[in-house]
């Protein structure tokens, strides 16, 4: 399903780097960067809440508002129940709305405070999501102190948070569409390689995007893909291609570029990989003015690995229009 918007825009951003390690690409434009993978916390998950919880109130700061100038906050991350979310929301009296579509709830926050906001008059809404490696690898994989011999399809979650703004007051980057995808699910089954799993549900959402708004891809300027990572990337443009017959060549996956230390392997992954990537370095090059984001998440559970069950994954794509 695609829906058109009229007069939503992305007003502000506040965003959180809490590790250098491996050299990411943002870190000279973030607001907020440091190393601190405990934050003053006794557990890395209650750690996780208060990234959550910093840029919540950086961005009320940067923006000069109060919680009560709010009227919802969207956010979601991959701790079990949201925790990271729930324990950051707590925090402020902000109405709540609790997400979850993995490392694609940044983007799933976007679409629907995109359409509360166009039918809506002076609203506005905040989208915040987080990832932290500690804590994904502890949840999902095992924990680093283990050991565990990692492949080259693993990729390392990138470790911060990110809320943004969303309102009908004019800015420089007009939220002009979003198509909502669908799971998808094949025969794969390797935690380890969530790449793989996501490629399909990303080219499906692309394909779906392009045909119900009459679009090629060379429509726009970029089409920014979440974290498919070095081997997802090929994949998905594989699929499309047999697809649709075309070559993609204006793709950039920011998985993939997010971190510059080649021992991450396939890349970086997580929640807040997208949007960091695209806040703070796509939109500092001042190159693209048409880019489509595609959040990718893989939607599998401890339980689910362990019953082998072949690994659901959904996307969702939002369209921006940018102006420097």
């Amino acid at each position: 399903m695609t829906n058109y918007y009229n007069n939503v825009y992305i007003n502000n951003k506040y965003s959180l780097l809490s590790s250098t390690m491996y050299n990411p690409i943002v870190k000279d434009n973030i607001d907020k960067c440091m190393d601190d993978y405990y934050m003053q916390e006794k557990t890395i998950e209650l750690a996780e809440s208060k990234y959550q919880e910093t840029t919540i109130k950086g961005l009320l700061t940067k923006s000069k508002l109060l919680p009560n100038d709010i009227d919802i906050l969207i956010s979601g991350d991959l701790q079990n129940q949201i925790l990271s979310s729930t324990l950051a929301a707590s925090k402020f009296k902000i109405p709540t709305l609790g997400i979850y579509s993995a490392c694609a709830s940044f983007v799933e926050g976007l679409i629907i405070g995109s359409v509360f906001i166009n039918k809506s008059d002076n609203k506005k809404v905040i989208v915040s999501t987080s990832s932290h490696n500690l804590v994904s690898e502890k949840q999902f994989r095992f924990p680093v102190e283990y050991g565990a011999v990692r492949k080259r399809v693993n990729t390392c979650t990138a470790t911060g948070s990110i809320s943004v703004l969303l309102s009908n007051i004019k800015s420089n980057i007009k939220v002009e569409s979003s198509t909502i995808g669908f799971i998808t699910q094949t025969n794969h089954k390797d935690a380890n390689d969530m790449g793989s799993a996501m490629a399909p549900a990303c080219a499906e959402v692309l394909y779906k995007h392009l045909n119900e708004t009459n679009r090629k891809p060379d429509y726009y300027d970029l089409i920014l893909t979440g974290d498919l990572g070095e081997y997802g990337t090929k994949i998905m443009k594989a699929y499309f291609k047999k697809k649709s017959n075309y070559d993609l060549k204006n793709v950039i996956d920011s998985g993939s570029i997010f971190y510059k230390d080649e021992t991450v392997y396939a890349g970086a992954s997580g929640p807040a990989c997208l949007p960091l990537t695209f806040f703070d370095y796509i939109l500092k090059e001042k190159k693209y003015k048409k880019i489509l984001l595609i959040a990718t998440g893989s939607m599998h559970s401890v339980i689910s690995t362990n019953l082998k069950v072949p690994i659901p994954a959904i996307s969702h794509a939002i369209s921006l229009e940018v102006s420097y």
